[in-house]
């Protein structure tokens, strides 16, 4: 072999390394690009679940600060009154309807804590709408009294003010339907993209 076929060899021996090696490169490049890519997602989606777990925590309190002003408070109050004699117009069964909502919302919320969101709403609702329905009859029994007897000035918005003191808890109705939803939601979301995972993991080789 002649030495210019030699140098010819090796010159296109070089350009084939070169080629081979810029191929590597852009690979590495790639990767890398792939990673970051995938890293990015991650981050994100850990800000986005830091997010939704910062506003559950809030909903959640939300709930608490309505049922210790209309559920434990005002609840407790007209329960003792009932039960004691102070408030004679307010049967002893309703009361304790009243007190098992009570009961069953501190269960609800408890579990809120724990971050029980889909079991929470089974005590949180139910609790909730026998609370309601104990307090809505205590004030259709007044406006209908208010109807029937003659009522001092003082006295003529009574209905009114038992409204504010009952229908508060609707608030600890809505956050615990708002709970149920978006853990539902983030459940629905994860089996996705754990079935998207599998679907896309890379399947070992059984040659050997």
């Amino acid at each position: 072999m002649s030495k210019k076929s030699r140098l010819k060899k090796q010159k296109e021996k070089q350009v084939e390394m070169k080629k081979l090696a810029d191929l590597e490169e852009l690979e590495e490049i790639e990767a890398a690009k792939h990673r970051e890519s995938k890293g990015a997602k991650k981050m994100r989606r850990r800000a986005r679940r830091g997010y939704a777990n910062v506003l559950m925590i809030l909903f959640t309190i939300l709930m608490l600060a309505a049922f210790l002003y209309s559920g434990f408070f005002y609840g407790g109050v007209t329960i003792v009154g009932a039960v004691g004699g102070a408030a004679e117009f307010i049967p002893k069964k309703t009361a304790l309807i009243m007190g098992i909502g009570d009961c069953l919302m501190v269960i609800g919320i408890v579990l809120c804590f724990c971050k029980k969101y889909k079991v929470q709403a089974i005590f949180s609702l139910s609790g909730s709408l026998a609370y309601l329905y104990a307090g809505h009859k205590i004030i259709l029994d007044i406006q209908q009294r208010m109807e029937e007897v003659y009522v001092e000035e003082e006295l003529q918005n009574m209905d009114r003010d038992y409204m504010l003191y009952y229908y508060p808890i609707l608030i600890l109705t809505l956050f615990s339907l708002v709970l149920l939803i978006i853990s539902i939601v983030k459940a629905i979301k994860k089996k996705r993209r754990d079935k998207h995972e599998a679907d896309n993991a890379p399947v070992e080789s059984i040659v050997s």
